[in-house]
């Protein structure tokens, strides 16, 4: 390398100063540039994110080291994923579940469950039905269907899709039934896509309408087939 090239070159931090920057750093901001540090310059630092989420008192370096484990592919640290699941900040209990389905880590299906099923913070919900769908645990589908009632906006809108995801095709009128509500419609269309496989359309670039055009198509499409779901002729298509 040319000695103008190595003057340019800015020194590369010890991975500890990193690492110790990352857990006394409380600026969301900052510290997510300091994950990244990690994780760009030190490919091979999931054992030492793992390490640092067990010793750290901060609930934001814990969640932090957690996402960052996952950026890694560091899956050695399942156990003490699995075990965060359980942890009192619903940040970590969120970054713990959706590290885990980023992981792939299958086995964990049940414990995310469990997470799920005593679950009432909306980020740790979205997270946790958002792991279960991807995972495939459709022992999920009652506790789902359990919870949308229970909440709104951005939450409500991560468990329909969960729904749309792992349901079947009974589960399509207690879908429909969200589509009439303008801010449910989108991600009520998104799932009665799936469970019907139906295409009312897709997201066009550019300002949408509120319903979006394809929410307004699956809304017209449920009125004139719900009195006799299942038993029409063009209830679904594929």
């Amino acid at each position: 390398m040319p000695a103008c090239a190595q003057l340019n070159t800015p020194a590369r931090e010890p991975l500890a100063v990193l690492l110790s920057r990352l857990d006394s750093e409380h600026d969301y901001i900052n510290k997510d540039k300091l994950l990244r540090q990690v994780t760009g310059q030190y490919p091979d630092a999931g054992s030492a994110l793992l390490q640092l989420a067990q010793s750290s008192t901060s609930a934001d370096t814990r969640w932090m080291a957690i996402r960052g484990m996952a950026t890694l592919h560091y899956t050695a640290g399942a156990q003490f994923l699995e075990a965060s699941l359980k942890d009192p900040d619903g940040l970590v209990r969120a970054n713990a579940a959706r590290a885990l389905s980023d992981l792939r880590i299958t086995d964990a299906g049940p414990q995310i469950l469990a997470m799920f099923i005593a679950e009432t913070e909306g980020g740790a919900l979205q997270q946790g039905s958002h792991a279960l769908h991807t995972l495939g645990v459709n022992a999920a589908v009652p506790f789902l269907r359990e919870k949308i009632p229970l909440y709104t906006g951005q939450t409500r809108g991560w468990l329909l899709q969960a729904l749309g995801a792992l349901g079947t095709r009974d589960d399509v009128p207690f879908v429909g039934g969200y589509l009439d509500a303008d801010y449910d419609a989108g991600p009520a269309t998104d799932a009665l896509q799936q469970l019907t496989g139906i295409n009312f359309g897709y997201p066009r670039p550019g300002l949408n309408s509120s319903p979006p055009r394809e929410a307004l198509a699956a809304r017209d499409w449920w009125h004139a087939h719900k009195d006799a779901w299942p038993r029409c002729d063009d209830c679904l298509r594929n």
